[in-house]
């Protein structure tokens, strides 16, 4: 599977060079500009009907002018907006399927959160499509690949039933093998192994290491695949959450995908600052609901019998287990949002978040490029006295990604906003941290294809030790990294300035 996507891109383009070719040709030459010219008007037109921000309607509309033949393909992929009723009444007819929304309902108590402030906050968020608060749930912070690993497989090795598993990245490198490996013994221990992976972003993944698990009874689906009749509907769409459940009690998401790079043996990056969080308890209810839905989805997809055991109520028991109360006051909110949702959730969530601070507001993100209103935010905040902080990678893995984000760094700066970048070494966690009070950890990062194009999750924490242990490791993070000077980043050459406002204006295609 590895670079069919480049290849497809690769082919489609040299048809267009043949073209191009032979339309220098008699009458044909004028046929083709006549097509060429209605196919990008109608486009043009779809865009405008469509209603989409100023930025992005833009963006897609200099691409079209610029480069047409190129750009019609790239819109084809990567611009359609294909969230239609269908495609949400999809997600709709899983859950009905399940007939999880009334056993959560079995399962939830109504809790109340000490501070009056959080309480209100967290019915806020859930107003604005966050998720129910759930207590009784014990939380770890883990830092770095080697504690975040150490942790899975040692939540794999005590599974009794069923481990479902689920990434963006999964590489079949060292530590790919041995997470493999530890899945294919507890299948052959007779433990139900459900492995889930993205199309796209796991397209590297050898059949061969496929078939591997399959032969050992391990059930294997991509999620949304590049090769498939669903192509152009589906390649702009990403799952690109990273879930771990382990017999329905104990869970882990963050930012880590399964790769060497994220135990620092990467040529190009070397050490990789990463984050990940451990759950055990009720909020794991929620990780295995939105894990259900999306292998619903995936296998009624292109593997319809690996619906199996999932559609049997009397197992749904199985996967949300009765849990003994955990001796804790932690309160955990998980928010989850796709392309096929209504509205952005995780977006909306993080904004009322962000706009309730009154002391400080720091950000950890390797990619940065906010909407309107999350930046004006940001900004605002900062002018009216909170500490707002953000942490950025010292060396990024995409340049036109990385222009594209410092392009608002100069605003933010002036505003009064703290912008420390990570040593020499990439940073990848995803976090959020308010008041001191509240911490937010996921996969998504703060930037518009994560809030709008891919599938996400975040969990939000209140009341929590983990809550003082981020902080914690933010100022170790802010320790060693290098604090952006306002005077000293305003005289960077004009060229990285010029490319800086290309890649912003482009961005919104990204």
């Amino acid at each position: 599977m590895k670079n069919r996507l480049f290849h497809f891109i690769v082919g489609i383009i040299l048809v267009i060079g043949i073209v191009y070719l032979f339309r220098e040709f008699g009458f044909f030459s004028y046929i083709y500009v006549g097509v060429s010219t209605l196919i990008i008007a109608g486009i043009c037109f779809v865009i405008f009907m469509e209603n989409r921000s100023p930025q992005s309607t833009l963006a897609w509309l200099l691409v079209l002018v610029f480069i047409p033949g190129i750009g019609v393909m790239i819109y084809a992929l990567f611009g359609r907006d294909v969230r239609r009723k269908k495609k949400i009444s999809t997600f709709s007819e899983q859950e009905k399927l399940l007939h999880i929304k009334d056993l959560l309902a079995e399962r939830y108590k109504q809790n109340i959160i000490a501070n009056p402030n959080l309480q209100d906050l967290s019915l806020s968020i859930e107003k604005v499509g966050g998720g129910t608060l759930f207590f009784q749930t014990n939380t770890s912070l883990l830092t770095n690949g080697e504690e975040t690993f150490s942790s899975i497989l040692d939540a794999i090795k005590e599974a009794k039933h069923h481990i479902h598993i689920q990434y963006y990245i999964y590489r079949s490198d060292e530590i790919g093998k041995q997470l493999q490996e530890a899945l294919m013994e507890k299948a052959r221990e007779g433990v139900t192994v459900r492995f889930l992976y993205d199309g796209f972003g796991s397209n590297g993944l050898k059949n061969r290491f496929i078939e591997e698990m399959e032969q050992e009874g391990i059930e294997v689906c991509a999620f949304d695949p590049i090769i498939s009749p669903w192509l152009i509907r589906t390649v702009n769409y990403r799952n690109h959450r990273k879930i771990v459940i382990i017999d329905g009690k104990v869970g882990f998401t963050g930012g880590l995908n399964v790769g060497d790079e994220y135990l620092g043996r990467s040529k190009e990056f070397g050490f990789w600052r990463d984050s990940h969080l451990r759950l055990e308890g009720e909020a794991v209810y929620k990780l295995q609901y939105i894990f259900l839905k999306d292998w619903l989805y995936a296998a009624n997809k292109v593997a319809p019998h690996l619906k199996g055991e999932i559609l049997e109520v009397d197992n749904r028991h199985i996967f949300f287990p009765l849990m003994k109360d955990a001796q804790t006051e932690e309160a955990v909110q998980i928010v989850s949002s796709g392309p096929y949702d209504e509205d952005q959730h995780i977006r909306n969530t993080l904004l009322v978040a962000i706009a309730n601070a009154k002391k400080s507001i720091w950000i950890a993100t390797p990619y940065f490029i906010p909407d309107q209103e999350i930046f004006t935010t940001l900004r605002l905040a900062a002018k009216a006295g909170v500490d707002v902080r953000l942490l950025y990678p010292g060396r990024g893995d995409s340049k036109v990604s990385d222009y594209a984000s410092q392009s608002y760094f100069m605003p933010l700066l002036e505003a009064g906003v703290e912008i420390y970048t990570y040593r020499e070494n990439f940073m990848h966690a995803k976090m959020v941290l308010i008041d001191d009070e509240i911490a937010v950890i996921g996969t998504a990062n703060m930037d518009i294809r994560s809030f709008a194009l891919n599938h996400e999750v975040m969990v939000f924490l209140y009341e929590s030790a983990t809550v003082q242990h981020m902080k914690e490791q933010f100022e170790e993070d802010f320790h060693v990294s290098t604090k952006l000077e306002e005077e000293t980043f305003g005289e960077r050459a004009l060229y990285k300035r010029l490319f800086e406002s290309v890649c912003r204006l482009i961005s919104p295609i990204l």
